[in-house]
């Protein structure tokens, strides 16, 4: 995460009984939490993702990386045989063999995939701490023909690989609102609500009481003033003063006209 969230990163090595370690990898500005030892693992990490299962992708990678912890366990990784059965497993997960692995293990084969969860029980507590580490709240602003010569619009996305587009359908039902977009070209798919009145009728109102944590709540609270200027129709006052105020916020992501006229060719909206 980012530097900025570093008390967020030491609430949850606190959360994890303070084992392993936090750090700012190649001095530059993000902060991450680690755990390395294969009895911290054994003892704390697994028995957590194996009471709260993971939802996404990462429900396969993590019974991956349970089986190599288990060959860790067995003293196999201190054969040659132990080693090639890693590799093989790591070659399933996240984004596969570096070219040095492929190269020094080349008979190395993919182990057959876990299967992700195709049936998900979305819970308030768990969709408010995934979107603190996966939304996004945009401003949108862009040129207009209008007095101001501006127009403002909002967006809230959680994008995520092709591979979690079912997680994603779901958050549809979960929120009574929004839609999914697939990407041609790429390999992510993204979860958007964009009507003023969706927003402030079901996203507000979640995030208000189910609280994003970090400094993306400021973010959000940006967010809502936006909602609020908008549903309101403050910012269309010849005074000018709501569109001053919505400017000036610098806390939540502001998206540029090209942008969204970009991104607006692939959207299909609510």
């Amino acid at each position: 995460m980012h530097e900025r969230d570093r008390d967020l990163i030491l609430k949850i090595q606190e959360y994890f009984g303070g084992i392993g370690y936090v750090s700012s990898p190649n001095k530059n500005s993000t902060v991450e939490f680690r755990v390395s030892t294969v009895k911290d693992i054994t003892n704390v990490i697994i028995p957590q993702f194996d009471n709260y299962p993971l939802l996404t992708k990462k429900y396969s990678d993590y019974g991956f990386f349970k089986e190599i912890i288990k060959l860790m366990l067995e003293k196999e990784h201190s054969t040659l045989e132990g080693i090639q059965k890693i590799v093989n497993i790591k070659s399933s997960m996240n984004w596969g063999l570096s070219i040095v692995l492929k190269e020094a293990f080349p008979l190395s084969t993919p182990v057959k995939v876990n299967s992700s969860r195709d049936i998900v029980t979305l819970t308030k507590e768990w969709m408010a701490g995934f979107a603190t580490g996966e939304s996004n709240f945009f401003i949108v602003v862009q040129n207009s023909k209008t007095k101001s010569g501006i127009a403002t619009s909002l967006r809230f996305s959680i994008a995520q690989d092709m591979r979690d587009l079912f997680l994603l359908e779901s958050f549809v039902d979960f929120f009574g609102c929004g839609y999914v977009v697939k990407y041609k070209n790429r390999t992510v798919c993204e979860f958007l609500v964009t009507k003023i009145d969706n927003i402030v009728n079901h996203i507000i109102p979640f995030f208000d009481k189910d609280n994003i944590r970090g400094s993306k709540y400021s973010n959000y609270l940006d967010f809502k003033s936006v909602a609020l200027i908008i549903k309101n129709k403050e910012h269309l006052k010849e005074d000018g003063v709501a569109l001053k105020k919505i400017l000036s916020l610098k806390g939540a992501s502001r998206i540029t006209e090209e942008y969204h006229n970009k991104a607006k060719n692939n959207h299909r909206y609510e």
